[in-house]
């Protein structure tokens, strides 16, 4: 019997609770070792509900007391830089929600010091991972479109206007683009690779984060993407792939669990492919970290460094074209 896989959680929002609801589809023995939280309160009541053994509100004294093999970090987003490089400095490995960081520099360092250390560090962009995803890049590898021409994606969540939201908190690098925007931004570059041009517009709070954003990414073979995101407005929109040959729209919610693949090649009428599985899905991203564990490497080859460094190079770009800054961690 193989020794369990010891996991530290920072964070104790949704996300922390879907993810270590989805540990037990991998298949692989894993324990949750510790969490590191805000508040005493939410803390040892996040650490109760999933009978996690230790909770601490404080990274040092949790990085004195616990030994664990990997981290998950899904703190908010100001505090990944941090937290990351502590758990990296401790020889843990880590998994970090995106953005991996809050700008491209932070994450610079960050895959610097995995490397110095040789531990695993991978941004835990979950969508990469699922089946439906996969799906869509076997039906553009085979040629089914053609070459793709245009991706037209937007992420949208009316939220609600609570100050202590942390979408429209600075300190928490709240903002539509870091939040959702990443998404329609990650789908463009996994199909198209970086831009040749971006230009980006968007609407700013008085706080000075953006409530909305379109982003429009230009290549010189003639490729586009158009992306927006948005904290002030639903939307059941698909993610549209537009090729020479057809269309592929991943349909609604494209970026978590798509309720199906619709495939229309000219002429010859129209497929969907239904999607499913088993809980969120975040046990996908978890079996690759697993994997890569298992053979020694330091980054995983479906998300490499290199690629969570060119998010990050674009994302900066929107920002300094709409002018939103995160000045007390940049």
């Amino acid at each position: 019997m193989h020794q369990p896989v010891k996991w530290v959680i920072s964070g104790t929002g949704s996300i922390a609770h879907s993810f270590i609801r989805d540990l037990s589809l991998t298949g692989v023995p894993q324990e949750v070792v510790a969490v590191l939280g805000h508040s005493e309160e939410s803390t040892k009541e996040f650490a109760e509900q999933h009978q996690i053994p230790a909770y601490y509100t404080d990274l040092d004294e949790l990085l004195r007391h616990v030994k664990a093999d990997v981290a998950y970090v899904a703190s908010p987003h100001t505090l990944h830089h941090e937290q990351a490089m502590a758990f990296l400095e401790k020889g843990i490995h880590v998994l970090c929600e995106k953005p991996m960081t809050i700008n491209h520099e932070q994450c610079t360092q960050l895959v610097q010091l995995s490397r110095e250390k040789d531990r695993f560090l991978m941004e835990g962009m979950w969508i990469r991972f699922l089946p439906s995803i996969t799906r869509v890049l076997e039906l553009i590898n085979e040629g089914v479109i053609g070459k793709i021409t245009t991706v037209k994606a937007s992420m949208r969540y009316k939220a609600p206007r609570d100050p202590d939201n942390r979408y429209f908190d600075p300190e928490l690098g709240g903002g539509s683009l870091l939040d959702l925007g990443i998404y329609p931004v990650f789908l463009s570059l996994l199909l198209l690779g970086k831009p040749d041009t971006i230009k980006a517009i968007g609407t700013l709070t008085e706080e000075g984060i953006d409530e909305e954003c379109s982003m429009l990414l230009h290549y010189r073979n003639g490729q586009h993407a158009v992306l927006e995101s948005s904290l002030r407005a639903n939307t059941d929109l698909p993610a549209e792939i537009t090729g020479e040959k057809g269309v592929i729209k991943i349909l609604d919610p494209w970026y978590e669990k798509a309720t199906g693949i619709e495939v229309e090649v000219y002429g010859q009428g129209k497929i969907v492919y239904p999607c499913n599985w088993e809980g969120h899905g975040l046990h996908y991203e978890t079996s690759e970290v697993l994997r890569c564990l298992h053979m020694d490497k330091n980054e995983s080859e479906q998300m490499p460094h290199a690629f969570s460094l060119m998010l990050l190079e674009v994302m900066d770009e929107v920002r300094r074209q709409i002018k939103v800054t995160y000045d007390m961690y940049e």
